[in-house]
């Protein structure tokens, strides 16, 4: 095999070889892009289940996190409360 046969199959083997590359790269960037819609649904799932819970309509396996969610947010507006009564000072 002569030199210019070797580097024409290392041409042609280093192409295959990109070509693998960018296909599992654009593949991993779909597998990222359905798990951060995954993500998203999650989310938007807790968001109504916690608005049952406000509405009186809790679900007991979440009703603990739900409370402490509330417990969050009140201390999340005193918080702010806090940061709006030091600017206007």
């Amino acid at each position: 095999m002569s030199l210019m046969d070797k580097v024409k199959q290392g041409v042609t083997k280093a192409r295959g070889e990109v070509s693998d590359l960018a296909a599992t790269t654009k593949i991993r960037h779909d597998i990222s892009n359905l798990n951060d819609r995954k993500s998203a649904l999650f989310a938007e799932i807790g968001r109504q289940v916690y608005a049952l819970c406000q509405q009186g309509h809790p679900v007991s396996e979440v009703e603990a996190q739900c409370k402490e969610i509330t417990a969050l947010d009140e201390q999340i507006k005193q918080k702010s409360d806090e940061i709006a009564r030091i600017n206007a000072a």
